[in-house]
């Protein structure tokens, strides 16, 4: 049970790491490649040295939201939840057709904002599975599996009173999502389904 887990934990964090490396990457060359483009149709030319400060620059502003976003949502957002979205209305047909041509400049803008931040959110997504780490040892697996049949056979949602003195096994249950948490009304209580 710890095993699978953990190995579990593992490649999940290793997926988000890719992943996030990966959009880091992907934000890194758009930001080297797009003002270059954007500077020359003025008549202006960037060089190597200032491309790359550019790029790294907006790095660590993407870094820095990244976290904020982490911190206040825990994570990625839909489009609807997003400030690049808009409803100009659906009552009439020129409030119909502005919606559409909006949703054609906020769609890719929204699409490339949730790439950026991929970075940093698949970045700390991984260190949340590698803290997600569970410790093996001595029969702790074994008091596991029977915490969690006990609770499969009571099928009724409970409180930490309930189990005196195998706090630690609930809370690895439901650190591994085996069991139902909740803290409706501000007490801690869990669930497990009924044995299959």
């Amino acid at each position: 049970m710890i095993l699978k887990h953990n190995l579990q934990q593992i490649l999940r964090g290793v997926l988000c790491t890719t992943g996030g490396l990966l959009a880091y990457g992907l934000a890194y060359l758009f930001f080297w490649i797009v003002p270059p483009m954007i500077t020359t149709s003025f008549g202006y030319s960037l060089s190597d040295r200032t491309l790359t400060w550019v790029a790294v620059g907006v790095l660590l502003l993407i870094s820095v939201s990244g976290y904020r976003v982490w911190r206040l949502r825990g994570g990625f957002y839909g489009y609807h939840e997003s400030e690049l979205y808009h409803d100009l209305g659906t009552t009439s047909g020129s409030g119909m057709a502005m919606d559409h041509l909006a949703h054609r400049v906020t769609g890719p803008a929204y699409l490339l904002s949730q790439v950026f931040l991929g970075g940093p959110l698949l970045l700390l997504r991984a260190v949340a599975h590698f803290r997600n780490w569970i410790a093996s040892e001595s029969g702790l697996n074994e008091r596991l599996s029977q915490m969690l049949a006990n609770l499969k056979r009571i099928n009724k949602w409970q409180g930490l009173h309930d189990h005196p003195g195998r706090e630690r096994e609930i809370i690895l249950l439901a650190r591994m999502g085996l069991i139902d948490v909740s803290t409706a009304r501000g007490n801690l209580r869990f669930k497990a389904g009924e044995v299959e």
